[in-house]
């Protein structure tokens, strides 16, 4: 893998082992040949294998069997991410014999912020904010929460872990919220790791969409941490993410699948 790659991958690797620390949550458990998380929590990537590099002495089937029935027997699936630009014929035939199913695809776009400039305009009414008060957290909260359309059950859970625990973090974790007329409609937060910045927890009140206020968002708060020094920003696209993010100027590198026991 490129440079670009890997740091793209690496981000999100630390910036979940990073959440892992705060929220205590889930744990990172790292080998000599692999990556991964483990929880009680049913959710997808706090139970996952991130990186995995075989052996030649090891049959990588029967070794995924075994990393699967560690979750299993705790009554967890088991997520598996590979890359397309690392692809391995042995990993895909492993993850076949093993009933894995890919359930999901995230874009992995980078960006270089050397001479980069935001060719947006400015949008009247909107206010973009790095918040740390209770009561910008609790607005931040009830915004994600419903951006992101977390049921119920699972919203402490995922506050705990996506807001709260990030928050006592402020040399490397940042909540940005953007106001519409005073009105908070969209979440970010980033994470910064030596001189690459990820862009994490985007999302916006249904009501606000089509709008251009992420993009717009992400370009002020690009601004911000260029000034601070970062070189390159990532982003780890959904579907739906994935034709906002290059209007700002972010390109994909590669594709990370996700494939679930």
């Amino acid at each position: 893998m490129s440079t670009i790659q890997n740091l793209i991958l690496e981000n999100m690797i630390r910036a979940y082992e990073k959440l892992s620390q705060l929220s205590q949550v889930f744990t990172f458990v790292e080998t000599d040949r692999t990556q991964r998380f483990e929880s009680e929590i049913p959710y997808g990537l706090f139970n996952s294998v991130f990186t995995y590099k075989r052996s030649e002495e090891i049959n990588p089937a029967d070794e995924m069997e075994s990393i699967k029935s560690l979750y299993h027997n705790r009554g967890q699936k088991l997520a598996w991410v590979t890359t397309s630009h690392q692809q391995d014929e042995v990993i895909n035939q492993a993850l076949a014999t093993n009933h894995f199913n890919q359930v999901g695809v995230i874009s992995g776009m980078g960006l270089s912020l050397k001479g980069w400039r935001s060719d947006l305009p400015e949008m009247p009414g909107l206010e973009v904010r790095a918040i740390r008060e209770p009561q910008e957290i609790e607005e931040f909260r009830k915004v994600m929460l419903a951006g992101y359309n977390v049921p119920e059950p699972m919203a402490d859970i995922f506050c705990k872990v996506f807001v709260d625990g990030p928050n006592q973090d402020p040399t490397t974790v940042q909540h940005y919220l953007a106001y519409v007329d005073g009105v908070p409609v969209t979440t970010l937060t980033t994470f910064i790791e030596g001189d690459v910045a990820g862009f994490y927890s985007i999302a916006t009140l249904e009501a606000y969409r089509s709008r251009g206020l992420a993009r717009t968002m992400l370009a002020h708060v690009l601004h911000i941490v260029q000034q601070k020094g970062v070189k390159l920003a990532v982003i780890h696209a959904t579907p739906m993410g994935r034709s906002v993010y290059p209007k700002v100027g972010f390109k994909e590198e590669l594709t990370i699948n996700i494939f679930s026991s």
